[in-house]
C-alpha cells in the first residue's frame, strides 16, 4: 500500500459522521435526489450533507450522479436524444474507432 492511499483512507475513517450513507442506499436514492434538485427543490442542508458526502469520497457514484444529471437536464430542456438517433450515433462512432465506413 502506498502512503497517499493510506493517508486517503485515513481521512476517509476520519470524516465518517452518523448520518453517512454506502453506496446501495445512495444507488436507491439517486434518481429522486437528481429529480428533487433539477426541479429546483429546497431541503435543509442536513438533509443533503450525507448525500453530498458520499458524492464527494466515491468516485463511482459520484460517476452515476453526473450521469443522472445530464440525463434528467436534457429530459427537463426536451432535449433528449430519441433511442433511434442515439443508437445510430453510438453504432457510427464506434464503426468510426475500428476504421468501418458507415453508410445509411
Amino acid at each position: 500500500m502506498n502512503p497517499e492511499q493510506f493517508l486517503h483512507w485515513l481521512e476517509q475513517i476520519y470524516n465518517t459522521s452518523e448520518a453517512e450513507i454506502d453506496c446501495e442506499h445512495l444507488q436507491a436514492i439517486l434518481p429522486a435526489f437528481v429529480d428533487f434538485e433539477i426541479g429546483g427543490g429546497n431541503l435543509p442542508a442536513e438533509r443533503l450533507a450525507p448525500v453530498r458526502a458520499h458524492l464527494a469520497h466515491c468516485p463511482d457514484c459520484a460517476d452515476e450522479y453526473e450521469g443522472l444529471r445530464t440525463v434528467a437536464r436534457l429530459e427537463a430542456q426536451g432535449r433528449l436524444p430519441q433511442v433511434e438517433e442515439s443508437l445510430a450515433q453510438f453504432e457510427a462512432e464506434s464503426a468510426s474507432a475500428d476504421g468501418i465506413a458507415v453508410t445509411s
